[in-house]
């Protein structure tokens, strides 16, 4: 790490706090405004303000006239280099389109899309621990309460991710939907309200397959009629991740796509962005799980500790299957693949994922196999935090791999990727 830089970040940051605070939303922290305003002047995009007291270039006026005075700001080629010198993940300088990271997690659809030259502008995330994650890696703290952040004020984007939450949608959850008692299914309608508000060239929205048949299907139907009065065009696919993403998970999720005033694509004479689009096709699976488990992990992963060991060990037989302990029983996965990643695996019972290792002794994932298994590169670093943590952010996480193909294909029919 470039110890010089980290300090002059520091340094930025304490000019700039002040000000930011006038800015901050309810449930957010001052950090997110900061960071948001030094990664625009880094890539020349918009600023995020309060925008009912402000005007967006008049905030970045008095910025760029705070770190001019203190010598930190010359132009954005040179400020680049002081904002993302310290990440390896980092976007082009010279963005080819922009974006907007609801729902962040930790950053696994950001990853999709920054990968073919786009610069995330704003990002959201409400748990404390995934901004952490995302922080460490994107050099960027997320926004958190995304329900008090006015639509008005988010930066003009070109795309709206969001792999908004699936507990209220899910097989394994309370299957509420939009009724959902924590608020979890209404958070679609805020998506909603910024698509409405801020009219992206489109979106891309992540969630479990079961969306599409929770009640009767009603609730899907929702939520087409509401990006349709919108003037968007939906198309959705339900994708594996073993079928499509070349990783060894059994993870079925359902992507939706949508294009601006492209409501009506299916009564245009002409080619529309839509029509154009292709969903990726399969492709064969050329990893298995063993080739991406570590050769040497603690002692704290294995399970000869534990009282199920003797059942475990009586039934876990093959060092080419993963095996989960589902409170009373083992299950074996004999598809030679992964099971669904899930937000309470390895918390020290159900759905935990568990191998035998080249010794033949019984043990879980670490997360960092979880990372890989969800495709994401080497070089994303894992923070130091619980491991609890770690194992819930890959388990609520996406295959990037997966995103990566639907981003190439999205930017493809917008001419967003530059030959």
């Amino acid at each position: 790490m470039n110890v010089a830089v980290k300090n002059i970040l520091i340094e930025i940051k304490g000019l700039l706090l002040k000000e930011a605070e006038r800015h901050t939303p309810e449930g957010s922290d001052a950090e997110a405004v900061v960071d948001q305003w030094i990664h625009a002047l880094a890539t020349n995009t918009d600023f995020y303000c309060d925008n009912s007291n402000y005007k967006p270039q008049s905030v970045k006026n008095l910025v760029c006239k705070i770190l001019e005075n203190a010598n930190y700001f010359e132009s954005s080629d040179l400020f680049y280099n002081i904002a993302f010198e310290n990440l390896s993940l980092k976007p082009q300088s010279k963005p080819n389109f922009t974006f907007i990271d609801l729902f962040a997690g930790i950053g696994g659809i950001r990853l999709g899309f920054q990968k073919y030259g786009g610069a995330c502008v704003f990002s959201s995330e409400f748990e404390k621990a995934a901004q952490n994650t995302y922080k460490e890696n994107f050099g960027e703290h997320p926004f958190g309460d995304i329900t008090t952040v006015p639509s008005e004020n988010i930066p003009k984007h070109d795309i709206l991710l969001g792999g908004f939450p699936c507990q209220a949608f899910s097989v394994a959850g309370y299957r509420e939907g939009f009724s959902d008692k924590k608020g979890r299914g209404n958070l679609f309608f805020k998506i909603h309200d910024i698509i409405k508000t801020k009219k992206p060239e489109a979106f891309l929205l992540e969630n479990v397959k079961n969306l599409q048949g929770h009640d009767g299907g009603n609730t899907f139907k929702v939520i087409v009629e509401y990006l349709h009065e919108s003037g968007y065009s939906v198309i959705s696919n339900v994708l594996n991740s073993m079928d499509f993403g070349d990783v060894p998970q059994n993870r079925e999720r359902i992507y939706i796509i949508g294009f601006k005033d492209e409501a009506n694509w299916q009564n245009n004479k002409g080619a529309t962005r839509t029509s154009e689009f292709s969903w990726p096709e399969p492709i064969r699976l050329s990893k298995s799980v063993r080739d991406l488990l570590d050769k040497q992990v603690s002692e704290h992963y294995f399970y000869e500790r534990f009282a199920c060991y003797k059942q475990l060990k009586e039934q876990m037989t093959r060092k080419d299957t993963v095996y989960q302990w589902r409170r009373v029983y083992v299950r074996e996965n004999k598809n030679n693949v992964c099971p669904t990643l899930t937000a309470n695996m390895g918390t020290g019972g159900h759905n935990v994922p568990l191998i035998l290792d080249d010794n033949g002794r019984i043990r879980k994932l670490t997360p960092k196999e979880c990372s890989r298994i969800q495709g994401f590169p080497e070089d994303f670093k894992l923070p130091h935090i619980a491991n609890s943590h770690l194992y819930k952010q890959f388990g609520n996480s996406v295959t990037v791999p997966v995103i990566e193909r639907l981003a190439n294909e999205m930017l493809r029919v917008m001419n967003k990727i530059r030959k």
